[in-house]
């Protein structure tokens, strides 16, 4: 028992001495990923070695302070915008946030915008179309490519761009602003009040359509009041539309 003792207390020492030991291998060299964030091309992404075969992965995203809309992203040195539904205060919204980031952050001013809308709300509409007329004059330059059906309050919006864009099947649709109201009481002045306000858009609808057409406002004013189709080929001879594409 005394000798087996011994030798499992000697065989403890010489595993202890090995381990301890100082080993002759390098320790391993450490992997440092760097990531910069800054305005820069957001397709560039670059890969460098560095000495000790430290690895360092630099990649520069675009836009620190902002980012694009949800419907909309940047392709090389251009921003491309989408309006695929009714209108409502949240393409203005998104269409704001975007010319706000693009202005601020980038050297973007060619942006291209494709609608495919049947209208909507028509101070929507409106806004948007001052969006756009407020962006050509910080600079940009607004194409608007349009397909499927461009109504209603999606009209002015197609036509204050600077380009005018269409796909030869492209519908398009003007006519009269309604009200969509609970049903309820009303008194006179509500009613006069409702007549007013109708008034302003109307003027302001149609003020659009003659500053960036052929026609004339008597002329906008009968085809709105009927409800009115026509193709591309008609909004190319109206000088709604500069090119069928």
């Amino acid at each position: 028992m005394v000798r087996k003792n011994f030798v499992l207390f000697a065989l403890g020492i010489f595993l202890f001495s090995c381990a301890s030991m100082p080993s002759n291998r390098p320790p391993p060299q450490p992997q440092e990923v760097v990531v910069k964030v800054q305005a820069a091309d957001p397709a560039k992404v670059t890969v460098q070695k560095q000495p000790q075969d430290q690895v360092n992965k630099s990649m520069e995203v675009p836009n620190p302070e902002g980012r694009l809309s949800q419907l909309s992203f940047i392709s090389k040195d251009k921003a491309f915008v989408k309006i695929f539904s009714g209108l409502s205060v949240a393409d203005v919204t998104r269409l704001w946030n975007d010319l706000v980031v693009l202005e601020n952050n980038t050297n973007i001013r060619d942006v291209n915008l494709f609608i495919n809308s049947p209208g909507g709300d028509a101070f929507s509409g409106l806004a948007l179309a001052d969006q756009i007329e407020r962006a050509r004059r910080k600079g940009f330059k607004i194409t608007a490519h349009a397909s499927g059906i461009i109504a209603s309050a999606a009209v002015p919006v197609f036509a204050v761009c600077n380009i005018r864009l269409a796909a030869p099947g492209t519908i398009f649709m003007v006519h009269e602003a309604a009200l969509w109201k609970w049903p309820g009481r009303e008194t006179a002045s509500d009613i006069r009040s409702q007549n007013e306000l109708m008034h302003l858009l109307r003027d302001r609808y149609i003020g659009k359509l003659v500053d960036n057409s052929k026609l004339d406002k008597t002329k906008w004013e009968e085809l709105e009041k009927k409800t009115t189709w026509f193709s591309a080929n008609k909004a190319l001879n109206w000088g709604l539309v500069d090119s069928i594409e």
